[in-house]
């Protein structure tokens, strides 16, 4: 709603020309004066600087020649209006500046005199477009992300609903179950729909009920995976529940894997040592990969070490996303690993999830004796003022005291020169040794030229030592 002057000819009669071209100026953003042929007699701004460049150009041009072709009929129409004595408000016509630029302006017309003459006051749209443009890129970004998730969860529904493996998804608070696969309704003998919102625990007999709650509580109190096995009755049916705790945004959930042991096959199984539950629940991370670094498996301190919240966000991926290795390449290691069997103390640093980096001594060992192969790593986190073991520390405590020792006796720029040499002589022997004395591996683990590499070992003797 507009509210208009309603004496406008007593209380407004003394203002002059340039009283009444000033108050349309500022009025306004842009103003047009229009003749009856559709020309531009003249005009005002209060653009900036850049947008306003080549707008004083338009003087004496036809309107329709400096807005872009999608707005020439609401042009002529607001034009039309206004000469026919109409309401020409709020008319959003887009201006084409140079360079292809637009400039949206949201114009009112009004006629002036009895000749044609309108003028045109004009407000600048950019601010409006612009936040138009990202409540639209907005709308859609969330229209994409919504597709994927939905799509995401077609996939895990797939998955869960076809999955051979009994899985039953359990609320870590409630104890309730949130979901279960018709593997796991039918090894437990309920229809799928009908273990919803049960307890775990109500799904077995009386005397298994405080195991399986024990169970649970375990594993929400320890964080790591729990194993039970219950015997069913006369028959002698053996399940197994193997619990592991995991978060779904706030939610703490549990989930429960259920098997069927085979007793024939468990009758001539080895006897447990317990080397699973040792291996899982080892102080060291440790991760199992096939023969091209890809995880199958990985132990919980590994995950608390990456950041990962359940195994599964580990296996597929390459060992390698894992670590920051300090001008290191994988393929070396692996080679090294392959070649001799296994690899000790080899310094890495663990990159988390959550932004944290963790310093390690990582251990491998190759299994390329079992089926699929692959290779063992062991991963130790290191305190944050322990030292890597090894060879170099002491030559360089060595060389530090030697240091101090020639202080005041040998030029500076000459015990420089000397340290710069030790530290070199260590690096490519350590380098020859990681990679078995292959001189093309170890100049790109240098990040130098096979050229210069040659160089510096003839430099310091250690070509003419190993030949």
């Amino acid at each position: 709603m507009t509210a208009e002057f309603q004496h406008p000819e007593t209380h407004l009669l003394q203002a002059d020309v340039r009283t009444v071209a000033n108050l349309l100026s500022a009025a306004a953003d842009l103003t047009l004066v229009v003749d009856y042929n559709d020309v531009i007699d003249d005009l005002s701004h209060n653009l900036d600087q850049l947008s306003s460049a080549g707008i004083p150009s338009w003087r004496g041009q036809p309107i329709e020649g400096v807005v872009r072709s999608s707005s020439r009929s609401t042009l002529k129409k607001m034009l039309r209006t206004a000469r026919d004595g109409g309401s020409a408000t709020r008319f959003d016509i887009s201006h084409l500046l140079d360079g292809g630029r637009d400039l949206p302006i949201q114009y009112s017309a009004f006629k002036v005199g009895g000749d044609g003459q309108i003028v045109l006051l004009g407000r600048d749209l950019r601010v409006v477009a612009e936040l138009q443009s990202r409540l639209l890129a907005n709308r859609q970004s969330l229209e994409q992300n919504a597709k994927n998730q939905r799509q995401a969860e077609a996939h895990y529904r797939l998955l869960f609903e076809t999955a051979s493996e009994a899985i039953i998804i359990v609320d870590a608070a409630s104890g309730k179950i949130r979901e279960a696969n018709p593997r796991a309704a039918a090894i437990v003998g309920f229809a799928g729909a009908g273990l919803s919102g049960r307890r775990l625990s109500a799904l077995f007999d009386k005397h298994q009920q405080a195991d399986v709650q024990a169970m649970l509580a375990a594993v929400l109190a320890s964080g790591t995976p729990v194993t039970l096995s219950l015997s069913d009755g006369p028959n002698d049916r053996r399940l197994v529940l193997a619990a592991e705790l995991f978060r779904a945004g706030d939610l703490r959930l549990i989930m429960v894997r259920v098997s069927e042991p085979d007793s024939a096959a468990d009758l001539h199984a080895a006897p447990d040592l317990g080397l699973d539950s040792l291996v899982r629940n080892a102080a060291e991370g440790v991760l199992l990969t096939d023969d091209q670094g890809k995880v199958l498996w990985a132990n919980e301190s590994f995950l608390a070490l990456a950041g990962l919240p359940l195994a599964a966000h580990a296996v597929g991926r390459s060992f390698g996303d894992f670590f920051e290795w300090s001008n290191i390449e994988q393929d070396v290691l692996l080679q090294n690993v392959r070649r001799h069997g296994r690899v000790q103390t080899f310094a890495g640093t663990v990159k988390g999830m959550n932004g944290q980096s963790t310093d390690v001594d990582l251990s491998a060992v190759a299994m390329l004796d079992r089926s699929p192969p692959g290779y063992g790593f062991v991963i130790r986190a290191l305190s944050t003022e322990g030292a890597r073991p090894g060879r170099g520390n002491s030559d360089l405590t060595r060389t530090a005291e030697n240091l101090v020792e020639m202080i005041g006796r040998v030029p500076m720029k000459d015990l420089v020169r000397d340290t710069t040499d030790v530290i070199e002589k260590m690096c490519i022997e350590a380098a020859l040794n990681l990679t078995g004395n292959n001189r093309a591996s170890a100049a790109r683990v240098l990040g130098l030229s096979r050229q210069a590499l040659y160089l510096k070992m003839n430099k310091f003797g250690i070509a003419s030592d190993e030949e």
